[in-house]
């Protein structure tokens, strides 16, 4: 498992241990510069300092203040014959006598010599110094002046954990504080004396908290609302049998077979209603979104209800242009139109029309159902769409499923649902059902349209 705090601890020591390598060569190179200045200036000193003298000729050696002197003294004429030399050091027997005056740098088989050659008219002074005993200089220094940092790091790791472990507190606070949610126990975490950091964190687990309590608290009211719902159609499927048992004709006891096939019917919807409105819950898959044609899809539904339209009085048509696309799911969008004109059919009087008509709009595609049933009053629209609501006084047969589910199908294809009167200013005012659907590009293709209907009346 991946720790954060392990983590930063290993980058910053890193860190600090690179910063540390830079630092001890910058050092390093510093103190070679300066040392190499300091003793080539000390290399000058020195040779200026002798003076060729017959007696120092006449000996062959030149004195040395000190034994342990680090410079090489050389002197000798233009013709290379060498008047004195140094004993300890003593310059190495390969380094070349030049008449060229200045610093130069002498390889020899011990290494590199830096070599200050003085030309004077008496002959040629030459001091020298290897420059191996610079560099073991430099390295002193370099390393005196890193070795105390190198002992910080342990100290600063330590110093860094410990901080981590009291800057995470918070973090481990609010984990313990997730994990004692449930169920039973969903409200928001706290937010008080939380780091800033993890505000954003909290509040976003706090809204999904809060949408979990809402998914749990509809799904206890559906759970309730369907046992209630099944209650009554369940109870009338039990009494109709028991009336079909104790029909004493065979006329009562084919009305009352009748009237429990109806049941049946009824409460086979109920149940496909409630099956729908389940799968439509937020976490429920669906099948992959695929291009749908709209246009088809509508005359397919307005085909299927044909019977029932007829069979009921209702001119029952679909205004569509050739072809019109979406994307999203083809079962669940023929679920939606189905609901809708089956509402529609429920409260459309005997004579009367249904209209499915399918229009292009800017960026969207408009399903539109209309009927001229009684219309649902502007204060009932909004409790209608919420389930097993019905309007007040309403007798027809229904479960209050239909409307909820083609929101729940519009919203979860990032639709809208809008209802409003079909027949404003006229009574019944009837029912308009609007559903837009983004459209699937290319858009709608412009054309004539030809309605299809299924009643005996031409097209509205």
């Amino acid at each position: 498992m991946k720790s954060i705090r392990r983590k930063l601890v290993l980058w910053l020591a890193g860190a600090l241990a690179l910063g540390l390598a830079a630092a001890l060569a910058a050092t390093y190179r510093t103190a070679q510069e300066h040392f190499g200045r300091v003793f080539d200036e000390e290399l000058r000193q020195i040779a200026q300092a002798v003076h060729l003298r017959e007696d120092w000729i006449d000996e062959g050696m030149v004195r040395i203040a000190r034994e342990d002197v680090a410079f090489a003294v050389r002197a000798y004429d233009d013709g290379g014959k060498v008047f004195f030399e140094s004993g300890l050091p003593s310059l190495p027997a390969d380094a070349p006598k030049t008449l060229d005056p200045g610093l130069s740098v002498v390889e020899t088989v011990d290494g590199p010599w830096r070599v200050y050659t003085h030309v004077t008219p008496e002959g040629v002074v030459q001091v020298a110094q290897p420059e191996a005993i610079r560099d073991a200089l430099a390295r002193e220094l370099a390393l005196g002046m890193i070795l105390p940092l190198l002992l910080l790091i342990p100290l600063l790791g330590a110093l860094v954990a410990w901080v981590l472990t009291r800057s995470l507190k918070p973090l481990r606070d609010t984990s313990r504080r997730v994990q004692e949610r449930d169920a039973a126990r969903l409200d928001p975490l706290p937010i008080d004396d939380v780091p800033g950091e993890l505000v954003p964190l909290i509040e976003q687990i706090n809204a999904l908290l809060a949408r979990l309590a809402a998914a749990l608290e509809a799904q206890s009211r559906f759970v309730a609302d369907a046992a209630h719902e099944l209650r009554s159609p369940v109870g009338a499927l039990a009494l109709q049998a028991q009336l079909a048992e104790r029909a004493q004709s065979a006329a009562a006891r084919a009305q009352a077979f009748d009237e429990l096939k109806r049941g049946i019917v009824r409460t086979g919807r109920l149940v496909q209603q409630m099956l729908d409105l389940a799968r439509l819950e937020p976490g429920v898959g669906s099948e992959a979104p695929a291009v749908v044609d709209l246009a088809s899809l509508v005359r397919e539904v307005v085909g299927a209800f044909a019977a029932q339209a007829d069979s009921q009085g209702v001119d029952l048509g679909a205004d569509a242009p050739p072809a019109a696309t979406a994307e999203g799911s083809a079962s669940e969008l023929r679920s939606l139109v189905a609901n809708l004109v089956d509402n529609a059919l429920r409260y459309a009087p005997a004579g009367s029309a249904v209209t499915v008509s399918l229009r292009a709009a800017p960026e969207a595609a408009v399903i539109r159902v209309e009927d001229a049933g009684p219309g649902i009053p502007m204060e009932e629209r909004k409790r209608v769409l919420e389930r097993f609501q019905r309007v007040a006084g309403d007798e027809t047969s229904g479960s209050g499923l239909g409307l909820p589910i083609a929101k729940a199908i519009a919203e979860r294809h990032r639709g809208s649902l809008i209802l409003s009167d079909a027949h404003p200013g006229k009574q019944p005012p009837g029912l308009a059902v609007q559903i837009s659907l983004p459209l699937k590009k290319p858009e709608f293709r412009e054309g004539r349209q030809t309605p299809a209907r299924s009643g005996r009346s031409p097209a509205r």
